[in-house]
């Protein structure tokens, strides 16, 4: 019988590709080399087009068919993965990795039958593999074959008893499967089993208690407690903890309250735990009567007094202090301990948030300066300095610090890589002059490529490109996705719209335009804003628009205005002028 894989997606036969000479698979092997360093460097976008050259030149090649299947993949474009992994696998089934990775990609894509049928594949070459035995219960539990799940999980479990965690990860995984088929009997059989076999961890225990409170079964739920404390299987302070998911469960939240401050003082329970529950609590109780923001905080305060060294629970009521804009005490609690825990990167971060939320640019600067020699790795810190040197107009000391916290960085993707691009290009469009052309492209591509969803960078680099007037068919795509991802920001609106100006689309620009000016705020607008409006209203021959839209830049030119800028303007006032007489 032909296997499933072996076909392609679209049920037909690829034809089979003419063998390429030897030349073009030595070139294929290069592209295909260089590809794969490009993708070890996260430079996704560069090892794609290498890998696709690679497979152009050699198309019979398998390892490249799973490489490039595999980028887009990472990508999320399973529609473009999914042919080339399935071709690499279909020419070597017996190959794991190429089983994987397609499995990996058919999950990805919601092709969970086809995952199971490739994990049946893989469990039957190789019995002992307990990994794919694993996957193949999730799968058989996406698929509704509840009980093929259920018998392979009772297999394992025979496997695992040995390793508590792994045998405890598989429980739960079959206590879910057992409560799809509503059998709570053996639900709480199976709760009851796991606490048994491993009597000195509290972990199976306290699953198996609180699933019978969260079943409605809170009587024998304290029966058994009652019992256990007084045979000494639990201690008074585990009672207690309980007891708080029970009040918590039922509502109670008084009461859980009550529980958990005689709880603060045991130092039988860890204060990890005891800033759990009073987390748990928190976000339950949420919206019932009697709650307000902070009715808790105070009682965190308590846990630190007992637990001054503990970080999660100074880390936690920082936190809390700041989020209830407490910006001073947060700022006062941490900043004594950064000379006791200067590599802890989480207390740097809560400082700069502290600092950000007084509104002190001198305590943010000093904190992001010493915070830069113990978590060099930390992009906001370079944020903040370059910041500062910009506004002392030290352009470039702002350059060195931005291109020193791009080398320090790891990996050079996401949020923070994009603004150090983005915050470079810039500087070096404004301050680079045409020797930098070049250099100030590549930043904003790189940028764009770390985080596509960087709506500054999308939108300055659009500008730039309009304003040099060139590549306007890649600017309005970028400024485009500016729009999408921030469809009322002003300045976004109006770079859209003097990109459709400068691509005389007049009547979408004028739309788009108008949109900007009615999102700001009426002392806000910029001169640029109007400037454009008038622009638009010419092009459209609607001269008795532009002189106003003209007029309005003048008045919002801001006194430091360059000259030429004033007379610029004026030049068009007099021209449109003009044209009216005319």
């Amino acid at each position: 019988m032909i296997g499933l894989l072996i076909l392609p997606l679209s049920g037909q036969t690829r034809p089979k590709s003419p063998a390429p000479d030897s030349s073009a698979t030595l070139k294929a092997r290069e592209y295909f080399y260089h590809g794969v360093l490009a993708q070890s460097a996260a430079r996704t976008m560069e090892a794609v087009d290498l890998l696709r050259h690679a497979r152009a030149l050699d198309p019979t090649d398998p390892t490249i068919a799973f490489v490039l299947g595999g980028s887009y993949a990472q990508q999320g474009k399973s529609d473009r993965a999914l042919p080339l992994l399935e071709e690499a696998y279909a020419s070597d089934t017996t190959n794991m990795t190429f089983a994987r990775t397609l499995s990996g990609a058919y999950i990805e894509a919601g092709r969970t039958q086809d995952a199971l049928r490739i994990n049946e594949r893989l469990a039957a070459a190789d019995p002992e593999d307990d990994d794919v035995r694993y996957r193949l219960i999730q799968l058989y539990a996406r698929t509704g074959e509840l009980k093929k799940g259920i018998e392979l999980a009772t297999q394992l479990q025979k496997r695992f008893r040995p390793m508590p965690s792994a045998y405890g990860q598989l429980t739960r995984l079959k206590i879910q499967l057992l409560a799809l088929t509503k059998d709570s009997v053996a639900v709480g059989r199976e709760y009851h089993a796991w606490a048994d076999l491993y009597p000195d961890d509290r972990r199976p225990y306290y699953d198996w208690i609180l699933h019978l409170f969260e079943t409605g079964k809170v009587q024998e739920a304290e029966r058994q407690i009652t019992a256990d404390l007084r045979r000494g299987r639990i201690a008074s302070g585990d009672a207690t903890a309980l007891r708080v998911h029970k009040h918590i469960i039922l509502k109670d939240y008084t009461s859980a309250e009550a529980e958990l401050v005689r709880l603060t003082p045991d130092r039988k329970i860890g204060a990890d735990e005891k800033l759990t529950l009073w987390l748990l609590l928190t976000k339950s109780s949420q919206g019932s009567e009697g709650y307000t923001a902070g009715k808790y905080t105070s009682h965190i305060a308590d846990l630190l007094r007992v637990y001054p060294d503990d970080l999660q629970v100074l880390k936690t009521y920082a936190q809390l202090l700041r989020y209830e804009e407490r910006y001073r005490e947060a700022y006062d609690l941490l900043a004594p301990k950064r000379h006791l825990y200067p590599r802890e990167e989480w207390l740097w971060s809560e400082l700069l948030d502290a600092a950000s939320g007084l509104s002190s640019d001198s305590l943010l600067v000093e904190v992001a300066q010493e915070a830069k020699k113990y978590v060099p790795t930390d992009w906001r810190n370079y944020i903040v300095l370059a910041g500062d040197a910009f506004q002392k107009d030290n352009h470039q000391r702002a350059i060195q610090l931005l291109e020193e916290g791009i080398a320090a960085i790891e990996p050079k993707t996401g949020e923070g890589a994009a603004r150090l691009y983005g915050l470079l290009a810039d500087l070096y469009a404004e301050h680079g002059g045409p020797s930098k052309a070049s250099l100030t492209d590549s930043l904003y591509l790189r940028a764009i490529e770390a985080n596509p969803k960087e709506v500054e960078v999308l939108n300055n680099y659009a500008y730039r490109l309009a304003k040099a007037g060139r590549n306007l068919e890649e600017a309005e795509r970028y400024a485009l996705q500016a729009v999408r991802l921030s469809p009322d920001a002003a300045h976004i609106l109006d770079t859209y719209a003097y990109i459709l100006l400068l691509r005389k689309n007049y009547t979408l620009a004028k739309l788009y335009q108008r949109k900007a000016l009615s999102q700001s705020e009426p002392d806000k607008i910029s001169a640029d804003m109007y400037d454009h409006m008038g622009d638009i209203y010419r092009a459209l021959d609607d001269y008795d628009a532009a002189l106003t839209a003209w007029q309005q830049a003048l008045t919002a030119l801001p006194e430091k205005a360059e000259k030429a800028e004033r007379i610029r303007i004026e030049k068009k006032i007099r021209e449109a002028k003009k044209a009216q007489k005319k």
